[in-house]
């Protein structure tokens, strides 16, 4: 039984149904004494991503019943920006104001996903006011006693594993999917999450190094799929959160040019096929 707190919050949660820049200001306790204590609030490129996605809510009027089209958004960047930061916030943005919502996430490694991507969900979760509404383990993250029904689930990117990212439904809400350093995951995985986006509100998102000049996330960024999503290239120069002084380094180095350049700061897609990573070169 709710508590006359938790109807309220819940009320709360209710209002930010279209508006997930509010939910992040709202639900993290920005400036207060603790881990957020020296920060004021998201990033300028992060406020503009979430007010594009509350504007993309808003112009779908889901009646509750009626699917709508999904909700496509995808940022290539450099590194440094907080790509991973947003794909936690994105899950309990969702998980919070949306009953029996169903969601995926992954990233291009194990390494990645695990200490990284879900390592930041597991971070807010402890910061958010809905925290005790949810279970979180190394795995999963689930409504209380709702855990078949109301989740998200950390799933491997292999190729062999394609069906995890198979038969999401939220008929009445939203299927989500969140993809995290994007450019290393094969198309057969986003095809099969495609295939989920039919009904209620779905969702998917894609961040990443724009690693390659092929590829999902090449083609939604850069190429013939673009015109189809909400997409962005974000300069890790322009990001409150990158060491400067490091990039002017890597400029000098590597020249602002370079196709190392290009994606490791500039969110642009290398001039070659697939990149090279390492800054020495390969041989």
């Amino acid at each position: 039984m709710l508590t006359a707190a938790d109807r309220e919050l819940s009320r709360d949660m209710a209002r930010f149904y279209d508006d997930p820049l509010g939910f992040v200001k709202y639900v993290f306790p920005w400036g207060r004494p603790g881990l957020l204590a020296k920060h004021t609030g998201p990033d300028s490129w992060q406020e503009e991503f979430l007010a594009d996605l509350g504007a993309e809510i808003k112009a779908r009027k889901f009646d509750g019943h009626t699917a709508v089209s999904p909700i496509r958004m995808a940022v290539a960047s450099g590194h440094g920006i907080g790509k991973s930061t947003v794909s936690a916030w994105l899950a309990h943005w969702i998980m919070s104001t949306r009953p029996r919502a169903k969601g995926t996430m992954t990233a291009n490694t194990a390494a990645q996903l695990q200490n990284k991507t879900w390592a930041q969900l597991q971070y807010w979760h402890k910061l958010s006011i809905t925290r005790h509404w949810f279970e979180i383990s190394t795995e999963k993250m689930w409504m209380r006693d709702q855990k078949e029904a109301w989740f998200v689930s950390a799933a491997s990117h292999e190729e062999k594993n394609s069906e995890a990212f198979a038969g999401q439904h939220a008929l009445d809400s939203t299927s989500f999917y969140i993809f995290d350093e994007s450019s290393g995951i094969s198309d057969k995985i986003f095809d099969v999450a495609e295939g989920c986006l039919t009904d209620g509100v779905p969702m998917m998102f894609l961040f990443g190094n724009p690693t390659q000049n092929s590829g999902k996330f090449y083609r939604v960024n850069f190429g013939s799929e673009r015109n189809a999503w909400n997409h962005r290239s974000v300069d890790s120069r322009h990001s409150k959160f990158t060491n400067k002084a490091l990039i002017e380094e890597w400029a000098a180095r590597y020249g602002e040019d370079s196709d190392w350049f290009r994606f490791r700061v500039k969110g642009e897609a290398p001039t070659g096929g697939l990149f090279c990573v390492h800054p020495a070169g390969c041989g």
